[in-house]
């Protein structure tokens, strides 16, 4: 069998786990595939950020958003949205042109930050200016790193948990669509990202079942935690993978 990318059997097989898992994650939380997997991924290949996680995404923040669509609030998400399409550009000029050591710890120190303001008791409240920040920074850092969730979960929490899931995944949703198009028409997402998405997109639709027995379960109180410590981890993650 021929994988793309040249790699191993044993990498695709640990690649199929560790989407199951971020995605099972994602559809109880609302957030975390990218967080989760960006950071492992490439390190087994650059080549597959942000393609491959847009790729695979797409359908994990469908299904959640429609599970639970009926409890969005479109005021704030559609600001958020018009950020996303601010933000998608200028991520795919910083990531074709600028230096990417500086360009990734920059952004880890931003996610990291915002994480420890959360964490401190930071709250950002949600407006149309707020949002539209938000929108724009999750462009910019899904187009880099594939992590465009800690911005909007940031604003989000202390939301409850029926509307933090389908308003970030209505965000997500359309995001995505916007940087693999702003990569398709740039000539950076080619046909062998394509077929380890469908090698891969088993194990995301898997995760996404699995969640769905268990998201009811998870207390708002948890989810906001989560959205702290991801955010902090993810923003470490990303500056250490930077340095070293």
């Amino acid at each position: 069998m021929t994988i793309p990318f040249d790699l191993a059997l044993q990498e695709l097989i640990f690649l199929g786990f560790l989407v199951f898992l971020s995605a099972a994650v994602q559809g109880v939380l609302g957030f975390g595939f990218a967080v989760i997997a960006s950071p492992i991924i490439i390190q087994i290949n650059p080549l597959l950020i942000p393609q491959l996680l847009s790729l695979l995404g797409l359908p994990l923040a469908l299904r959640v958003f429609f599970r639970e669509k009926s409890k969005v609030n479109w005021e704030p998400v559609r600001f958020l949205i018009i950020g996303r399409l601010v933000g998608g550009p200028i991520g795919l000029y910083f990531l074709t042109t600028l230096d990417p050591k500086p360009l990734s710890i920059s952004v880890g120190l931003i996610v990291l930050s915002a994480g420890l303001g959360s964490f401190f008791g930071w709250n950002v409240k949600r407006n149309p200016k707020n949002s539209f920040i938000a929108g724009t920074l999750s462009g910019i850092f899904g187009m880099i790193a594939a992590i465009g969730g800690p911005p909007v979960a940031i604003l989000y929490r202390g939301t409850k948990g029926d509307e933090f899931r389908p308003s970030l995944n209505a965000v997500f949703t359309l995001g995505i669509v916007i940087t693999l198009s702003l990569l398709f028409f740039n000539g950076n997402l080619n046909i062998d990202h394509i077929i380890l998405f469908l090698y891969l997109i088993i194990p995301v639709l898997l995760g996404i079942r699995f969640s769905t027995s268990l998201f009811s379960m998870v207390s708002d109180k948890l989810i906001a935690e989560m959205v702290t410590y991801f955010s902090i981890i993810s923003g470490l993650i990303v500056i250490y993978r930077s340095i070293f």
